[in-house]
Parts: structure tokens; sequence; C-alpha cells
């Protein structure tokens, strides 16, 4: 009975991981209390999932990224990305991006590097996000700490009672991955993704609204007299009146009170709309929106999905207010304020002073720029910081130095020399990602106390067993890969884990070749936009549709999995 309870408990949190409507740390938190209320799981063994040595790792890992984000260190690199040859491009991105993405947090380089690619002067920006994405994954394959997969994994090994993998024990194969990687995008990517004109085409910029208040100098006016034809690289494309659309709108147009006018461009050029006397941003009353702008993209777990912008209730929730959307080069022919919100909209906010403080902004977005300045470290702050985590990484790497332990004593030292500040970390922590690694380490040592992970593993064998311990290999590679597609790196990780020690167990054979396998399965999300929070982050900017990531990651996907069902066995025998 416990068997099937906890199986269909599984398959429950798989179904509504997939369909992104409840937030994941709800979903694994709320079924490892279950788990402790039916006597499956106990309290101490519970508790003692929160300070598992590879979750701390992680924990202070992510706070001390807060800091090296700020470094100019990728801001520096974005200089070296681009040349005329879009394929001499691709190397070097693959080379720059993947070696930051193994010792930096993927969001982190995807997010400062983001400006940069959509500016570069000789190509496309449609044919370098999704690559941008790709690459930064690919680099986080590298290292121990390039990516939280290897880390969730980490602890998972620990729990095991087995021996903790080392700071590049991930490079033997990530290391091909990456090179070989790179070398598909580069032949593959600039025939399979769009090439998109983003900034001529005024649709695939910014929709922005604006209401003409009752008085305003500009009723009764011809759209041309009322100099709504002269604000650079905004145009307006469209007005909202009595419920009925007015498009295209020629210079002749009246303007009358009330009148919803609807543009269409470059969000920077957006304070020339505030600014002109009688009309007022969308939104954006009760603020001061001439102030600097915040931009961010909707996560595809956001319990705001499904709901208009009025319906979601911004100011409440967040202290801000919605004065921009960017979707990909779909048209809108509503107001603003009743566009149904969908996973990977571009955002832009105008922020209330209390913005920052909300503990529920990371649940719903992912943060990738701001219109205003970024406050980057000087150059000397930039370099001992960056000298620094490179020590404590070699000192690992060596075994000189436990690599938690000099994670903690670097922490220390960024909040004394006030780099990092009690209240960012206050603001940012981690709550969601430390429940949910706590609570999935709690569900993997229910699934194999109960035996679903062996059952699971009986399924996989079943269908690989012709190809013997090679062909549970394969399987238990292929039922992470769909997981993580499915849902997301993290929880496929989780999934994986214990069934690839039942798998091992049952075979009489090392477990190592398949938990590596699982690590490299659950990172390998190249088919959606949904498996991976950087290829969500570019998802918008560029234009794309979920097609094109079909067409470009297919054949990466293909090789990346040839490469680890060779490779692994290897470095990790049976």
């Amino acid at each position: 009975m416990e068997l099937i309870l906890v199986f269909a408990s599984i398959v429950l949190l798989l179904v509504l991981l997939a369909l992104g409507r409840i937030q994941a740390f709800k979903l694994f938190g709320g079924l490892v209390f279950i788990y402790y209320l039916a006597g499956l799981i106990s309290l101490e063994a519970l508790l003692a999932n929160f300070v598992n040595p590879a979750l701390v790792t992680l924990v202070v890992l992510l706070l001390i990224s807060f800091v090296l984000e700020r470094t100019n260190w990728i801001l520096l690199l974005s200089k070296l990305l681009f040349v005329k040859k879009l394929r001499s491009s691709y190397f070097r991105m693959g080379f720059l991006v993947g070696l930051s993405s193994a010792v930096l947090n993927n969001t982190a380089v995807v997010a400062t590097l983001l400006s940069s690619v959509k500016k570069n002067p000789h190509h496309a920006a449609s044919k370098l996000l999704i690559p941008l994405s790709y690459f930064a994954i690919l680099g986080g394959t590298l290292t121990l700490v390039g990516t939280s997969t290897n880390l969730i994994i980490n602890g998972f090994v620990v729990q095991a009672g087995l021996p903790a993998l080392g700071l590049f024990d991930f490079l033997y194969v990530g290391l091909p991955l990456l090179v070989v990687g790179t070398v598909v995008i580069a032949f593959t990517a600039r025939k399979l993704l769009p090439d998109l004109d983003l900034d001529s085409e005024a649709v695939a910029e910014y929709f922005i609204e604006a209401r003409v208040r009752p008085g305003s100098p500009v009723v009764g006016l011809t759209v041309e007299k009322a100099g709504l034809r002269e604000l650079g690289d905004i145009f307006l494309v469209q007005i909202y009146r009595d419920g009925q659309l007015i498009s295209p709108v020629g210079p002749q147009q009246i303007i009358e009170q009330n009148d919803r006018l609807q543009f269409s461009g470059d969000i920077k050029d957006a304070h020339k709309i505030a600014n002109m006397t009688g009309l007022e941003l969308a939104g954006s009353e009760g603020v001061d929106a001439k102030q600097n702008f915040v931009e961010v993209v909707l996560s595809h777990t956001s319990g705001l999905l499904g709901r208009t912008i009025k319906e979601a209730g911004f100011r409440n929730k967040f202290d801000a207010a919605v004065i921009a959307l960017h979707r990909g080069g779909h048209e809108i022919n509503t107001q603003l304020s009743g566009v149904v919100l969908q996973a990977g909209d571009t955002l832009v906010l105008v922020a209330g002073s209390d913005f920052y403080k909300r503990e529920n902004l990371k649940q719903n977005f992912y943060f990738y720029s701001e219109v205003k300045a970024f406050n980057y470290l000087s150059d000397e702050k930039s370099f001992w910081v960056g000298l620094s985590f490179i020590a404590v990484l070699c000192l690992a790497a060596f075994e000189v130095i436990p690599l938690l332990k000099g994670l903690l004593i670097l922490f220390a030292g960024l909040c004394v020399f006030k780099l990092l500040s009690f209240s960012e970390i206050k603001r940012r922590f981690p709550y969601e990602l430390v429940i949910i690694i706590a609570s999935a380490l709690g569900i993997a040592t229910v699934m194999m106390e109960t035996g679903v992970s062996t059952l699971i593993a009986h399924w996989v064998m079943g269908v690989f067993s012709y190809w013997g311990t090679m062909g549970a290999l394969i399987g238990v590679f292929l039922f992470t890969l769909i997981l993580t597609e499915l849902i997301t790196n993290n929880a496929s990780a989780a999934i994986g884990f214990p069934v690839a020690m039942a798998t091992a167990e049952m075979l009489g054979v090392s477990p190592w070749p398949f938990i590596m396998v699982v690590a490299y399965g659950a990172s390998a999300s190249f088919l959606t936009p949904y498996g991976y929070q950087t290829n969500l982050m570019v998802y918008a900017p560029g234009g794309y549709k979920f097609k094109h990531y079909v067409q470009a990651g297919l054949p990466l996907t293909l090789v990346y999995s040839v490469i680890v069902l060779l490779l692994v066995p290897v470095f990790f025998p049976f």
C-alpha cells in the first residue's frame, strides 16, 4: 500500500510540475510534509536534509554570486565576443561564456550578456540569444559549482553515504560536451535559427500605453500637432477609444480625453511619454513614472500566469506598476491592463520604494536587466573579489581547504568589507531553492525505502534490458532527459537519482555511471524554453517561438547524448 501511495504521489508531483500552475517549492515541501505525517520519514531525517553539506555549499555559493555578478569581468569579456563572421562569434561565445558559467551562476552570466548580445553591431540577436543560453548550460557541466544541478546531485551522493564529488569530477565529460557542443552550434545555429530584424519591427518591441488625462493640452489636437510623431524610437501604433481600436493612426487623427494611446518601440524612450503634460503611463498612477524602470521576465511557474495585468494586482503584490510589455513579435489588440500574462513575457515595471523588499519577486520573475545603469564594482574591487573566488576554488581543487570552508571564509570577508549587505541577503536569499532541495532529499529517501525507485528501475530495465548494463544506463539517461524537458533540471535530478541508485543495485554494478548520467541528463535542456531558466530569459528578447528551440536544440541534444553515453562509462566505469 505504501508503494502504491508513494508512486501515485510522485506521478501527481510530476504532472503538477509540468503544468506549472503551483510553484515547485510548494509542491516539494508539501509532499515531504505529507510523508512526515504519514510516518514515511522521521522528523530528524527531514530536518537533517536542511543542513546537508552540499545544500549549504550551494546557498553560500549563490550568496557570493550576488557580488560576483557585479564585477566587471563578464562586461569586459562581452567586448571580445563578436566579430564580423558569425561562426567565429559562436566559437568565441562558446569559449568565453562556457568558461564563465563553469564558475559563475548561469543566470547571472546570461543576464549580464543579454544587452551586449542584443546591441552587437554585426549579427541579428535572434541568431545569438538561444546559443548564449546553450553555452551557459554547457559551461555549467564543467565543474561541481557550475550549476545547481551538480550540487544537488552531490547532496544526494553524500546522503547515500558515498564519497563527495570533487570540484573537477565533472570536467572529464563536461569539457568534451562544451567543445563538441560549441562546434555543433557554430555549424547549425546560423541555419536553423531565424534572422529577425527586431529593431525594425515596431510590434516586436515593447508595447507601451498612455492615458490622455481630462483637460490635457493635447485634447482636440491632431497626432502630428500634439508632437506624438516626434518621440524618437517610440511610435504611436493604435488608439483604444471606448472599447474600439483605431489602427493605423494617421497624423491627422484627433486626440480625445481618456484615449488610450498605444505605442511600440524602445522602452528607454518611454520617459518622453511620461514627460508630456497631460499624459500618464498606463498603470503608473500613484508612482513616479519618470524614475528608472525595472525589466523582468515572467517565470513559467509564476502564480500570475493566465491572469490579466489588471487582475494580477501588481501594486499590492510588488509595489510596482506594469508600464510596458514585450511578447516576441505578437501583436496586442487590447488595453495593456487586459493582456493575459504568459510565461516568458518581458515586463517593464515602475517600482515603488518597497519593491526590492518583497519576498515574492524570485517566485514570479527571472531578472535579467534593469533599464537603469547597473551598479558595477570598481576595477580594483572586481579584481580582488574575482581573485579571492578563484583562490578558494584552487585551494579546494588541491584539497588544501574544503570547498565549503573556503566559501564561508570568502562570504564572511565580503560581509566585513560591506560588499554584501544583510539587506541584500535577506531580499535575495534562495528560500524556495532550499525548500526544493531539502524536500527532494527527503522524497528520494522515501522513494528508495518504499521501493518506488526500484519499481521504476524495473520498468526502465524492462524496456532496455536487451542491451544489458549499457542499455540500462541509456534508459536512466533518457528517463532524466525527458523529465528535465517536462519539468525543471533540479526536479528531474531529484526524481532521477533514486532510480539511478536502484538500477545500479539491481545490476550489482557501481552506481557512479548512473549517478553521472542523471547529472548530465538533468542539465540537457535544449528543446524547450521552460526546462532551464536561461532558455526562458532569452525567449522574448530574441522574438522566438517554441519551434526555434526544437530546431536549434535537437542536433545539440543528439550529440550531447551520444557524448555522455560514450564517455561516462570510460571515466566512471561499471
